[in-house]
């Protein structure tokens, strides 16, 4: 094993405060680019502010032709929440939230990747987790692993750094989700029931996991009810008005290979990709070689590479 390896398993094997997951689909920005009532200035302020996001990357989905968004054609996206963007942090850093979305013109679903999932890594020998493959080769890494491990095509992603959560609830407001456990982290309490999360409790609601039974799984649900909920608050008219913060919140703190073009096509033929629903990739925590990882079964694996499959209308 090289002595990189070494250091970024040992990296990737520690908790380090402030890791939170980082929100978006392809179909949020889509919503708020285009709208058939807005004025021209918030157009052109749209289609400025996305288009400095556009971060196009080399990556081979394996499928013949692009996929049709006129047509109406299912579409999957990577989600990656990266552990920059705060207290000064500006280095590659890791991919320490990995939700893949499959996007159709009815439905999206969100499934959650554990980062401590052992792969196998193209390029890089021995046990890895999955999220050092952000790590060793950036978004182009984690895209081409998920892709081999999940056996589907990737068709987008969407990189946000960890100033980006903050910055996009402080611009759209309060958002409620069911919590189902009473916790208290970084001295915020959540009681069991109906919590409203904003720009000041949202990071300790996502990131909590030392007090949750579940682990990181329970960690992860969390993610995923925060980012139904914003999704549906940044549909509204009401977030509309506000459109100038939510640009700033995404053009400063976000990395997307989709294109201004496509999401206006998105936004014309997925408007009720807003249902969302949610999966969670598990696994079964094993230590290997003094490593902690999450060894998902061939069979749950083979299980969640089927459902995904029928989702995206691909053998």
């Amino acid at each position: 094993m090289s002595n990189k390896h070494q250091e970024v398993q040992h990296r990737h094997h520690h908790h380090k405060k402030h890791r939170v997951w980082k929100w978006a689909v392809g179909i949020i920005l889509a919503l708020l680019v285009v709208n058939g009532v807005v004025l021209a200035k918030f157009y052109h302020d749209a289609k400025t502010s996305v288009e400095s996001t556009y971060k196009p990357v080399k990556h081979n989905t394996g499928r013949s032709s692009a996929v049709s968004y006129n047509d109406g054609k299912p579409f999957s996206v990577l989600l990656l929440g990266v552990d920059t963007g705060d207290l000064g942090r500006t280095e590659q850093g890791r991919s320490d939230t990995i939700i893949v979305a499959t996007v159709t013109p009815k439905k999206t679903t969100l499934l959650s990747v554990p980062r401590d999932t052992l792969v196998t890594i193209a390029g890089h020998a021995g046990n890895n987790k999955i999220n050092a493959a952000y790590a060793y080769d950036g978004v182009s890494g984690s895209l081409n692993t998920l892709q081999s491990y999940l056996d589907i095509p990737l068709d987008h992603y969407i990189e946000v750094n960890m100033k980006g959560l903050e910055q996009l609830s402080e611009a759209i407001g309060p958002v409620e989700v069911d919590n189902d456990l009473d916790f208290t982290q970084s001295g915020h309490h959540f009681a069991k029931g109906t919590v409203t999360i904003n720009s000041e409790n949202i990071l300790a609601f996502s990131r909590m996991r030392h007090e949750d039974p579940r682990g990181d799984y329970g960690r992860q649900l969390r993610q995923r009810q925060v980012i139904t909920a914003l999704v549906k608050k940044i549909a509204s008219v009401g977030s509309i008005t506000k459109y100038q913060s939510i640009l700033k919140a995404i053009s400063s703190n976000m990395k997307t290979d989709i294109s201004f073009s496509d999401m206006k096509k998105i936004y014309a033929n997925y408007k009720d990709a807003t249902n969302i629903s949610q999966i969670q990739l598990q696994g079964n925590g094993q230590m290997i070689d003094g490593v902690s990882y999450e060894v998902v079964s061939s069979d749950t694996l083979q299980k969640t590479q089927a459902k995904l499959k029928e989702q995206l209308d691909v053998k």
